[in-house]
C-alpha cells in the first residue's frame, strides 16, 4: 500500500506523491524500483522524518496509487526521468538529498548526472554507477579487462533480458504465482506484491524492461564508455552482500566514476535491504546526508 500522499498531474498522468515533513534539516527524496511502490520505503521516512527532513516519495509511472497506461512506450527512461524533474520543479525543490533502489537507483543515477546543481547528496542501494555496470561487459584495461568480469555483468543481468521476452506476464502468474514466488523468493514482501498484481490481473512494471532493453546500455557504453559521464554529486552506495540481483564489483568500481565524495557500505541483506535490514540502511543513510543516527531504528511493527 503506497505511502500516505498526493495526487499531482505529471507528464498528462496523475501520480501519487507521498510528502510529509518540516524540512527543517533539509529535503530527501526516495525513488522505488521493481517490482515496488513508495511503500518500500516505509522503514526510512519516518526515520528521516524524526530526523527534520521533509520526505517525498513518488509511485512511479505503473506503480501504486500512480496511473498504469499499458502502452509500452510511456516507460522509457526519459520519460520516467523527465517525471522526477517536474515533480521538484512543482514541489519547488532544490538542494536535494536523493535515495534510488533497483529501477529507481537506475533514475537517479541519470538524474546527478544530468543536473548535478539540484542534489546535494545521492544514495544507491544495490546499484553502482551505471559506467560500472555497463562498462564493465567491455572493459579492455589491464587491471580489470577480464573474460570473468564481462560474464558476471551479463549474466547476473539475465533477468532483464527474460522480462522483454513474449509471455512473461503469465508466466509470472500461472501455476498460483510459482515462477514468481521463486524468482522473487528474496523480497521480505512477496506475498503483498502478488495481492497488488491480483487486484488488476495484470504486471505493468514489465514494462520498464521492455521499454529500455539492456542490450542498448551495454552497446552505447561499447561506443563510448563515457556514454554515463562521471557524476559531480557526492555519492554513497549501499550494497547488501546478499544481493541475488546485483553483483559487488559494480559498486566497488563506482569511486572512478564520481568526481567528489564517495562511499561504498557493504552490509548483510539481500537485495531489498531497506525492507530486510532497515536498521542498516537508516544509520548509514542519516549518518551520510548529515544527521545524528539515535533515532534512525525501523518501528517494523508499526510499519
Amino acid at each position: 500500500m503506497s505511502l500516505p500522499g498526493k495526487t499531482m498531474k505529471i507528464g498528462g498522468w496523475n501520480y501519487h506523491v507521498s510528502d510529509q515533513g518540516s524540512g527543517d534539516k533539509g529535503v530527501v527524496m526516495l525513488v522505488h524500483g521493481m517490482p515496488d511502490d513508495g511503500s518500500c520505503w516505509k522503514y526510512q521516512a519516518p526515520a528521516l522524518l524524526n530526523a527534520g527532513y521533509r520526505v517525498i516519495v513518488p509511485d512511479t509511472l505503473g506503480y501504486g496509487l500512480t496511473d498504469r497506461p499499458v502502452e509500452v512506450e510511456h516507460y522509457k527512461v526519459e520519460n520516467i526521468i523527465g517525471h522526477m524533474f517536474e515533480i521538484i520543479e512543482e514541489l519547488g525543490l532544490k538542494d536535494i538529498n536523493l535515495v534510488g533502489h533497483d529501477w529507481g537507483s537506475a533514475i537517479t543515477w541519470a538524474m546527478v548526472m544530468e543536473k548535478p546543481e539540484l542534489f546535494r547528496k545521492f544514495c544507491s542501494l544495490s546499484v553502482g554507477h551505471l559506467g560500472c555496470v555497463f562498462g564493465q561487459a567491455h572493459d579492455m584495461t589491464q587491471e580489470r579487462g577480464t573474460p570473468e568480469r564481462m560474464l558476471e555483468s551479463v549474466k547476473t543481468n539475465w533477468f532483464t533480458f527474460h522480462h522483454t521476452q513474449a509471455g512473461m506476464e503469465e508466466l509470472y502468474m500461472t501455476n498460483d504465482f510459482r515462477y514468481f514466488d521463486l524468482f522473487f523468493c528474496s523480497h521480505p514482501e512477496k506475498e503483498e506484491v502478488k495481492r497488488l498484481i491480483k487486484q488488476t490481473g495484470r504486471i505493468e512494471w514489465l514494462n520498464y524492461d521492455i521499454a529500455n532493453p539492456m542490450v542498448m546500455d551495454y552497446l552505447a557504453t561499447a561506443k563510448d564508455p563515457n556514454f554515463y559521464p562521471n557524476t559531480v554529486v557526492p555519492t554513497m552506495v549501499i550494497y547488501p552482500e546478499q544481493d541475488m540481483f546485483l553483483w559487488p564489483t559494480q559498486a566497488i568500481d563506482t569511486p572512478s566514476r564520481v568526481d567528489a565524495e564517495c562511499r561504498i557500505e557493504f552490509i548483510q541483506g539481500g537485495h531489498w535491504s531497506m525492507l530486510d535490514h532497515p536498521d542498516d540502511v537508516n544509520v548509514r543513510m542519516l549518518e551520510w546526508f548529515g544527521s545524528e543516527s539515535y533515532d534512525v531504528r525501523a518501528n517494523v511493527k508499526e510499519a
